[in-house]
């Protein structure tokens, strides 16, 4: 059976996506939503440090969802893993 792919926004490389973390926004709050609960745009980004580092540098998040992060979120996505 054929399993979903999607595109890490980060290293832009195509993985199945049950191996990649979910971001959704809900309410202008950016949220890992990795039950898949929330039915609104999502992006999606590998799960190892080097991919959420560069989401802080290319600034992925904020371009995707047309706003900003602060550094605490990405320490959290980091210890999340």
């Amino acid at each position: 059976m054929h399993k979903p792919v999607r595109m890490c926004v980060s290293c832009r490389e195509r993985h199945e996506k049950d191996d990649l973390i979910r971001l959704s926004i809900s309410n202008n709050e950016i949220i890992v939503d990795n039950e898949k609960a929330y039915n609104s745009r999502a992006i999606y980004v590998c799960k190892n440090e080097k991919c959420i580092s560069n989401l802080k540098k290319n600034k992925a998040i904020s371009r995707a969802f047309k706003t900003n992060t602060n550094d605490s979120f990405y320490e959290n996505l980091k210890n999340s893993i």
